[in-house]
């Protein structure tokens, strides 16, 4: 069956529709990109008078998904190289026509889906939500190399074109047409009538208007700026951002289209190779994964979602009901007074207003989503709602007292979740007439930036229940992890390991400065003492003491933390915890923390021991939690760890890090540093296994 439906419309006027048999996402693959070329080698000839091309899609949600990534993965980089120079040259016959070319866009089209949109003259898209237009590549490890790298400058401009590429941006169509990256966009029932109109305007003017002063300007003040703009967000750990960027100020400053696209397939063969552009592809693979599954032993039709309640009105609650009404969710936002709910309704304003400002909502938008949201001061009938999330404070009493009242106001099939990051949902279950519709709802913060729900199941949660909780998440668009019941669940069982010895290591004498700028060199997000700072003193001590009740034997409360809260030092909250934090100034050391602890110890490490000790913290309880069956696969860890924490994405997760330096050499030094710095490095039974056996994580590889 063909890739590419052909309609000949009046007056020489034909549109090609991408239809992927048997598939809810068009991609290109040699079998589409062969089609394509094949109708315009047609369409070319003199004798089908074509006088304009329209090139749109039949998927109610894809326009074009991009290059197969899936095929790409199994080739070997000559195969690679190849892949590309096909679809170049394909493009290019596009680009080429002598008659106009708009590509009318309804659904996604990202990475080579918009490259195509590009080889046109015009594009327009539909304000549906479903169209998202960008060029999201150097996530994955490798550049825009079917023209995105080419075309991009010269219909924007460099530095537009590199803030979307190096950005690896995906915007809406709205947001796409203020960027420049659509010409028009119009309902999706109009679609048509837009691209004729603009096929009317004729052929596109190509290339720079004035390419003396682009070419000085790049080589002259661009190029410099963007290097170092470039290495101080990267570190030099994400080759492919380096290589877009090379790649789009030369092809720019020499104005050779031609040199330009074989500088795209150049970078990419050397970059597909790559260990980095290997772990990112994983990570995307596990993130298609997350976005279909399914619960084991459970019925797919569960009943849909439609309508919410939220309890608790503070920064989580309060983010939970703005995602929740953003994504169509009807929300009741409950507090115990009028004050609180209040503060909550204005934080939802604000997070809606922060969207307007960075253009993600419209002023209608935020009014319709706003209407969604209705403030419960006292209590109201829940009857109508089909899931009530809490998100009180963190303390089991508490929620016990609120599952008991809500088990009576809600229907029988009514789901309730908590968003606790740590408290057993099965300790919380007990309390109520209904164990098996209770379940794990844990969004982490801030929730409009972080995609990871862990949906924990507890041991009386039905698959069915979890499920709808799995379908749920996926459907406000966020990417769920089945978890089992456990003291810290998953990403915070792995998390505050880590957390709590960086804060030990600070106590014995090593700086704040050694400490966080070791893990900021792997990889991570932000240093474990400033992560402690943005999550709370008082909230990490909470669950240090968690899960140091649960775990006494390679866990503790460090000794850091309650000298911290008893001096008032309880992080950006405060304005002063292991850093000093002033509105419109960088965080900075704050050298009060100092005077908290006793003298330091006569040797602290250095930053590679830090290093070397704090990631393989994780990697052991990595393991262990696998060991025991949180989760059922090392990619479920991975993902978690790195859309929950923001674990070095290039090194693709804990278990695959692992991998990558050998399981042996991970338990030879676990082993090492048990004798050296204490029995809670001591390897888990699952490491010291696979060691013996020489066995993988992952066979993938």
């Amino acid at each position: 069956m063909p890739n590419i439906q052909r309609q000949n419309l009046e007056d020489g006027i034909i549109v090609l529709r991408f239809d992927r048999p048997d598939s809810p996402a068009n991609i290109f693959d040699l079998e589409t990109l062969a089609e394509l070329e094949s109708h315009l080698d047609a369409l070319a000839r003199p004798e089908a008078a074509t006088r304009g091309l329209i090139i749109a899609s039949t998927k109610p949600g894809i326009f074009m998904a991009g290059a197969d990534l899936h095929a790409i993965r199994k080739m070997n980089p000559e195969e690679v190289k190849n892949f590309i120079q096909r679809g170049q040259d394909v493009f290019n016959k596009l680009a080429a026509l002598t008659f106009p070319t708009v590509a009318a866009v309804h659904g996604a089209a990202l990475g080579g889906g918009y490259e195509v949109c590009l080889a046109c003259d015009w594009r327009v898209a539909s304000t549906e939500g479903a169209t998202k237009i960008g060029l999201p590549e150097t996530k994955l490890g490798i550049i825009p190399a079917w023209g995105g790298c080419t075309r991009l400058p010269r219909l924007l401009s460099v530095p537009k074109a590199l803030d979307i590429i190096l950005g690896a941006k995906v915007l809406p169509a709205k947001q796409a047409l203020r960027a420049g990256l659509v010409d028009e966009v119009a309902p999706r029932e109009h679609l048509l009538i837009a691209a004729r109109r603009w096929l009317e305007r004729g052929k596109r003017e190509r290339g720079f208007t004035h390419s003396a002063p682009v070419n000085a300007m790049v080589d002259a003040v661009i190029a410099p700026g963007a290097r170092h703009d470039v290495y101080k967000k990267t570190h030099g750990n994400f080759p492919a951002i380096d290589k877009a960027l090379e790649v789009i100020l030369k092809g720019s400053s020499s104005w050779d289209e031609k040199d330009s696209l074989e500088r795209e397939r150049e970078a990419v063969t050397e970059l597909i190779g790559s260990d980095t552009t290997r772990q990112l592809l994983n990570l995307f693979f596990l993130q298609e994964k997350a976005r279909k599954f399914s619960v084991p032993n459970a019925a797919r039709d569960a009943k849909p979602v439609a309508r919410a309640a939220v309890i608790g009105a503070g920064i989580m609650g309060s983010g939970i009901a703005q995602w929740l009404s953003a994504r169509g969710v009807s929300v009741i936002l409950r507090d115990v007074d009028a004050e609180r709910v209040a503060a909550g309704m204005s934080k939802i304003a604000g997070l809606y207003a922060a969207g307007v400002r960075s253009r993600i909502f419209t002023e209608r938008e935020v009014r319709v989503g706003m209407d969604r949201v209705s403030p419960a001061p006292t209590e109201v009938p829940l009857m109508s709602v089909d899931i009530v999330i809490e998100a009180a404070v963190e303390k089991m009493d508490i929620k016990k007292t609120l599952f008991q009242r809500l088990d009576g106001l809600v229907r029988e099939d009514a789901i309730l979740a908590t968003n606790t990051s740590a408290l057993s949902i099965s300790e919380l279950a007990a309390v109520t007439r209904h164990p098996g519709r209770v379940v794990g709802l844990h969004f982490f913060n801030p929730v409009h930036k972080m995609q990871l729900v862990e949906v924990v199941a507890g041991r009386d949660t039905s698959p069915e229940v979890a499920q709808r909780a799995v379908q749920f998440a996926q459907r406000i668009g966020k990417l769920p992890v089945l978890v089992k019941d456990s003291p810290g669940f998953l990403v915070n069982r792995i998390l505050l390991p880590y957390m709590i010895e960086a804060a030990s290591l600070f106590w014995q004498g090593a700086s704040v400065a050694d400490v966080d700028s070791a893990m900021l060199n792997f990889g991570m997000p932000m240093g474990p003492l400033r992560l402690t700072d943005e999550v709370g003193v008082d909230v990490s001590l909470d669950v240090a003491a968690t899960l140091a009740a649960a775990f006494p034997a390679r866990m503790h409360v460090p000794d850091v933390l309650p000298a911290l809260l008893g001096a008032g030092l309880l992080g950006r909250k405060a304005g002063k915890g292991f850093y000093k934090y002033r509105k419109g100034s960088e965080a900075s050391f704050n050298k009060q923390t100092v005077k908290l602890r006793p003298p330091r110890m006569p040797n602290p490490p250095d930053r590679d021991e830090i290093e070397n000790r704090l990631v393989l913290l994780m990697v052991n309880e990595a393991a262990r939690c696998l060991e025991e069956g949180i989760v059922a696969t090392p990619g479920e860890i991975d993902l978690a760890m790195v859309m929950g924490t923001g674990f070095a994405p290039f090194r693709g997760g804990p278990l695959r890090h692992a991998d990558s330096i050998a399981v042996a050499k991970v338990a030879d030094d676990l082993t090492r540093l048990a004798a050296d710095a204490g029995p809670h490095y001591a390897p888990c039974a699952l490491l010291k296994e696979m060691a013996k056996s020489g066995k993988r994580f992952y066979d993938d590889d």
